[in-house]
């Protein structure tokens, strides 16, 4: 944890923003290391009234050192309404009831995704299994998200993260481009599905292989086990996110022995919750999609958007690009194009494809057409044949009254489409209807 750092090496300035910011998160060491920084007067005056009031919030968080701290405090103070008073306006922003309310996820053994809402897979390929790391008995997991288009064609798998890095990652995308699903239909039409978050382990569980390996391997493991438990009980959000995917399965060797230790039930979501709060992007990106879908925990939209949000504010671009979309796809909410324009162009500045293709085709409705041809250059330089950013250029090149060039891309944009079995009826509306007549 960088605060903890910056604190140990005396930069208090730097410590107190950054034990501020995971404050805001829930996180009871920050809480109680502000009461600390204040009762010492680190890196500033000493202030026993919002040491009283930071020590009493982290209390209410169930740290019981923090409580009494409180009252250590609480009995040296001269004036005691006054801190009452500072820890009643904290608690607005910082304190338990605040977090209960806008973070705090409920983990349930069976929470499950809406099946009402998730489309359904008809036709599954299983990744194979990397021959070279079968055989050295090497576990693994990837992290991938995707869209699904109304025909129920995959279209733009992303890889989110993956351990060991490119070990398992081909292997995922050559069998998941090929997955089909049963298309989603909404008052008579189909309709696309949009971030379908998926966690894919490769584990040696099956047969003799597995015993080979896991026997070859037990001590190694278990030693490195053991440092890794050690380290996210010390607050390592990073460890605590891979130990939280790792949680995840029970088939592989990693899990198995992480779950002598992590016994509860709902120790994946637990820990993943840990490395949010100690602020790791990708862990609270996680989270919040989890939320969203209904994966882990219950359900929340609320909850789950403050998460991705978070993520998004920490400069992750897949959290920039997903809280886009639901600002895009909202029914509940009002729909703030400029908004998830602003979202969407942040992660397009980093390279988001998903953002590139969708920010293009929100700017073409918006008649920014100025807007659209950077991205149309930056999107096909990633794949110059996608056959939505062709038939977004087919748009553009109409508007712009090049009605030849248009139909010229349309019918290629068609091409690719057919060839990749992606969705096509948008295309093909648009090539017999009477704008290129």
């Amino acid at each position: 944890m960088t605060a903890t750092v910056a604190y140990q090496q005396e930069q208090f300035d730097k410590a107190r923003q950054e034990f501020m910011q995971l404050a805001r998160l829930g996180n009871v060491d920050a809480l109680y290391n502000l009461g600390v920084m204040n009762l010492h007067g680190q890196g500033q005056d000493k202030d026993y009234a919002k040491a009283f009031a930071w020590f009493s919030i982290a209390a209410d968080f169930g740290l019981s050192e923090a409580g009494s701290a409180a009252s250590l405090v609480y009995q040296h103070l001269p004036q005691q309404s006054e801190p009452v008073g500072l820890k009643q306006q904290l608690d607005h922003e910082f304190g338990f009831l605040n977090y209960q309310e806008n973070l705090q996820p409920i983990f349930t053994s069976d929470a499950s995704l809406d099946e009402a809402l998730a489309p359904q897979r008809s036709h599954f390929l299983e990744p194979v299994y990397p021959e070279e790391a079968y055989k050295k008995g090497l576990e693994g997991w990837v992290w991938v998200e995707f869209d699904i288009d109304p025909s129920g064609a995959v279209n733009d798998l992303e890889i989110i993260d993956g351990y060991p890095p490119r070990e398992f990652e081909r292997a995922i995308y050559n069998a998941v481009s090929r997955w089909r699903y049963q298309p989603l239909v909404k008052d008579g039409q189909p309709q696309p599905y949009h971030s379908r978050s998926l966690l894919y382990h490769f584990s040696t569980h099956k047969g003799r292989r597995y015993r080979e390996s896991f026997s070859r391997q037990s001590n190694a493991y278990q030693q490195r086990i053991s440092e890794l438990i050690e380290r996210a009980e010390q607050g390592d959000a990073v460890v605590q996110y891979y130990i939280s995917n790792w949680l995840m399965t029970e088939q592989s060797n990693a899990a198995m022995l992480l779950r002598r230790h992590f016994q509860q039930d709902n120790a994946p979501g637990e820990v993943l919750l840990d490395a949010a709060k100690n602020g790791y992007a990708l862990a609270q990106y996680r989270l919040g999609s989890s939320l969203l879908r209904g994966q882990l925990a219950e359900s929340d939209r609320h909850k789950g958007l403050n998460w991705v949000l978070q993520a998004a504010q920490s400069g992750l671009a897949v959290a920039q690009y997903r809280l886009a979309r639901e600002i895009l796809d909202s029914k509940d909410v009002q729909q703030d194009f400029s908004k998830a324009a602003r979202w969407l162009g942040q992660a397009a500045e980093q390279g988001h494809f998903r953002a590139i293709r969708d920010l293009a085709e929100l700017n073409l409705q918006q008649g920014l057409l100025n807007d659209v041809e950077p991205l149309l250059l930056r999107g096909l330089a990633l794949d110059d044949q996608h056959p939505q950013l062709l038939f977004i250029q087919a748009r553009l090149l109409s508007r712009q009254g090049q009605a030849k060039a248009a139909r010229i891309q349309a019918e290629k944009a068609l091409q690719h489409a057919e060839s990749r079995e992606w969705y096509r009826q948008d295309i093909q509306n648009w090539l017999s209807s009477s704008v290129l007549q």
